[in-house]
């Protein structure tokens, strides 16, 4: 009878140490688990953490690298900008010198010399002449002509003041050192055909002056014809062919 009840009894001990022992499993496995499963999250934490910071700095290094491309962009644009501004105040300047000079003022006769142009003169009998007066500036500074000179022909006691040729004057500007001229176009007296004027001298007065310059007269007689309408004998304006 004693055996009968101790057999139950070792079999319900056996049992709940099995029990017991699954119990604990389960505990070491539930812990395993969880300390399996923690390792994981930290680790790509970790990895984000570095990976945040990684992009702050590279995103703090490019920003930088930006920025001084910038700057030195900025700085070159100025740079470039302000050659440019030199160089257009230099061109400004330079042009309004020229301008200056181009436009100075009347030209004087005190201010110019007076040549008869080689090549002048009648080139066959019977035929007008054309004697180029050619006036050289010989100051230091530019100066303008405008319209026809006053000339007149000196024969003996005899002076005969010439007619224009109808053309355009136009301004002219002389460079110091520099030349323009008119053309005084003649018709030489012939015998039998009207009054000779035996011309010993040319007298010149520029544009807009009183003032008259003085020229020897080395060519034929010509014919004076200061009584008509059209005469052969004229004056043609200062630039003028």
């Amino acid at each position: 009878m004693r055996r009968q009840h101790a057999l139950p009894l070792l079999v319900a001990t056996v049992a709940g140490g099995l029990l017991l022992t699954g119990c604990g499993g389960s505990s070491d496995s539930d812990s395993g688990s969880s300390a399996a499963s923690a390792a994981p999250l930290s680790s790509p934490l970790s990895s984000d953490t570095g990976g945040s910071s990684s992009t702050g700095s590279s995103d703090a290094s490019t920003g930088t690298g930006t920025s001084g491309s910038s700057a030195s962009g900025s700085n070159a644009s100025g740079s470039d900008s302000s050659g440019s501004s030199s160089d257009s105040s230099s061109g400004s300047a330079s042009g309004s010198g020229t301008s200056g000079a181009s436009g100075g003022g009347r030209c004087h006769t005190s201010g110019l010399s007076f040549a008869v142009a080689p090549g002048s003169g009648a080139q066959s009998v019977g035929s007008q002449g054309a004697v180029v007066i050619k006036m050289t500036n010989t100051t230091s500074s530019a100066c303008t002509m405008n319209g026809y000179p006053g000339l007149d022909l000196l024969a003996g006691g005899e002076t005969w003041s010439l007619g224009r040729q109808a053309a355009t004057p136009r301004t002219v500007t002389v460079q110091p050192g520099g030349s323009t001229s008119f053309t005084l176009t003649y018709l030489p007296f012939e015998k039998g055909d009207g009054r000779e004027f035996d011309v010993k001298t040319i007298v010149i007065t520029p544009p807009n002056e009183t003032t008259s310059a003085k020229l020897a007269w080395d060519f034929q007689p010509v014919l004076r014809q200061d009584g008509a309408t059209h005469p052969g004998t004229y004056v043609g304006p200062v630039g003028g062919k």
